[in-house]
Formats: structure tokens, sequence, C-alpha cells
């Protein structure tokens, strides 16, 4: 996190806030640039941020268009284009209205991915176990 912000302020940012809580989520860095806008930061101690790394980020984004939206880790800072934020947003709506308007379909149809969650890729999941007893497959397998 310190070479993020090290970086930043060499640019000519402000440094706003750390780990600030807001809309059930917890904004790593807040920056505002050098022409006043802000930019909001998820943070990554992984040396290649992946594709969920992207998706956490972009749900940082509230569809105010005042922000910008990056995920860093030490090196690297990648600005997450609106047109990715819309869509992540857009199928984070989709499977929460799912969750819960079809809860049992939703137990049987649905399993985590093991890139997000660190329990899925055993036996001790409960929520595998009680998948398994429905004998599902993952969605779109």
């Amino acid at each position: 996190m310190l070479r993020v912000i090290g970086r930043h302020l060499k640019q000519g940012f402000q440094l706003k806030s750390v780990e600030r809580s807001e809309n059930r989520v917890r904004i790593d860095l807040e920056f505002q640039s050098p022409d006043g806008r802000d930019r909001l930061h998820e943070v990554k101690s992984a040396r290649e941020l992946t594709d969920v790394h992207k998706i956490q980020a972009a749900l940082y984004w509230d569809g105010d268009g005042n922000h910008e939206v990056v995920l860093s880790n030490g090196s690297t800072d990648i600005v997450l284009p609106r047109e990715y934020l819309e869509k992540v947003h857009r199928e984070a709506e989709a499977t929460t209205a799912f969750l819960r308007d079809f809860p049992d379909e939703a137990t049987i149809a649905f399993r985590p991915n093991p890139a997000v969650c660190r329990y899925c890729g055993n036996d001790r999941c409960p929520f595998l176990q009680r998948n398994d007893q429905f004998q599902s497959s993952p969605v779109g397998g």
C-alpha cells in the first residue's frame, strides 16, 4: 500500500483517506487528482492482478461518473473503464436478484469460484457438500 501511496503522491495526487468504509465496502485508498477528480483504489499484495481482483475493485463504483476506480499493487495501476464498471454492476445486480428471488434454485445452480473462496477447493466446504447432494454441476458447465 505504501508503494501505491508514494507513486501517487509523486504524480501530484492528494491522499484523502485510507481504508474508509462506505456502502458496505472498505475502500483501501482514496486520492484526489491534480484536476480535482476522486480516485478510489483496491490495493492487492499479489504480484499479478487477476480478473477476480478487477471485479472486486469494480464493486467500489457507485454509478457516479465523478470518480475513477483503480486496481493497484506494488508496481501497477489499472484504471478500470466505465464500460467495465457498468458491466460488472449489471451482472452483480442480476446475481443478487437471482439469489434473493430464487434461493432454492440458487442453492443447486451456483458454485462459488475457487479463486474467490479459499474453502471451495476442498471437502470441508459445507456449501459444496449441500450442492453435491443435489448432483449439481457448475454454472455454465
